[in-house]
């Protein structure tokens, strides 16, 4: 087995915390996995894991490791499909995928859905979920991130389009409790927060001094879009979301935008993946296509 076998197998054992499922994961005795993990030991004269008979711990830079490798390991497999590529091969293989919940359905199964028309060969493994992304330990591919701004990290980002901020209620609501017009009209309304928000328990807004929270002592708050949205739905208050997530429910009348006399501000859609050099050819398509979707074609 050589180098490359026993990063992977290492790489197992961390993710599934033990070496009986890693073993089993990968059709060897736990035997060999303890072997291999020892070789490497050895071979780079450091401790990746402390283990006894009944548990394991990686150690510091034992983790460092299994994250170099995980880098490594992929940018290998990418350059090899590559390589296949341009013999004239079809591209396949798996694209992980995260993304807020919120724009999980129409937005993103209808850009895989195109998108496999042209490559059905590639497949998708599509997380659904409004934190962050830990692209090593998720094995994630690209990810896509809705932000007023993005802060400075190591991962590439690229933007796709922006979308408005918009208060919203459904036209049952405003019969029975009226239509607000100013800002502070809403200290009179039933309003309903959206948890995930890196603003949390506020509402930003764009004042004299720049970006601001704005807060309420909300009717209800809620952590998950879809939720959300059937909240307003319902006539249980006044809620604020990108107009991207209520397309579908602004036009057919389920909610109402509501114009009051205040700035919000815009909330950008960014593409973000980890600064490979190789990144797969499958995911740069992928990326490509998005971009054209949502308009900003580079």
């Amino acid at each position: 087995m050589d180098k490359l076998r026993k990063m992977a197998l290492y790489c197992r054992v961390v993710e599934l915390g033990s070496f009986v499922a890693a073993a089993q994961d990968q059709n060897v005795s736990p035997a060999i996995v303890g072997r291999h993990v020892s070789d490497l030991e050895a071979m780079l004269k450091v401790r990746l894991i402390n283990r006894t008979t009944r548990s394991m711990e990686v150690t510091e830079v034992g983790h460092r490791y299994y994250q170099g490798c995980k880098i490594s390991l992929a940018q290998l497999a990418a350059l090899e499909q590559d390589m296949t590529n341009e013999e004239g091969e079809a591209l396949s293989g798996i694209i992980r995928l995260a993304a807020p919940e919120g724009l999980g359905a129409p937005h993103l199964l209808s850009a895989i859905e195109s998108f496999q028309g042209f490559y059905p060969n590639i497949l998708f493994d599509l997380v659904l979920d409004n934190g962050q992304t830990d692209f090593i330990s998720e094995n994630v591919d690209l990810s896509i991130r809705l932000a007023i701004s993005m802060q400075d990290s190591s991962l590439i980002v690229r933007k796709l389009t922006d979308t408005r901020l918009c208060f919203y209620a459904a036209p049952s609501y405003l019969a029975k409790h009226g239509t607000p017009k100013k800002l502070e009209d809403l200290d009179q309304h039933a309003c309903l927060a959206f948890g995930a928000s890196r603003f949390g328990d506020s509402w930003p807004i764009v004042t004299d001094m720049g970006l601001s929270k704005y807060r309420l002592p909300w009717r209800v708050v809620v952590n998950q879009t879809q939720f959300y949205r059937k909240a307003l739905m319902k006539g249980m208050g006044i809620g604020l979301l990108p107009e991207i997530m209520v397309a579908e429910q602004a036009e057919d009348g389920s909610l109402t935008p509501l114009s009051l006399d205040v700035t919000l501000p815009e909330v950008g859609i960014y593409a973000v993946y980890p600064n490979r050099e190789f990144q797969p050819k499958r995911v740069s398509l992928f990326l490509k296509h998005l971009a054209e979707r949502f308009g900003k074609v580079e």
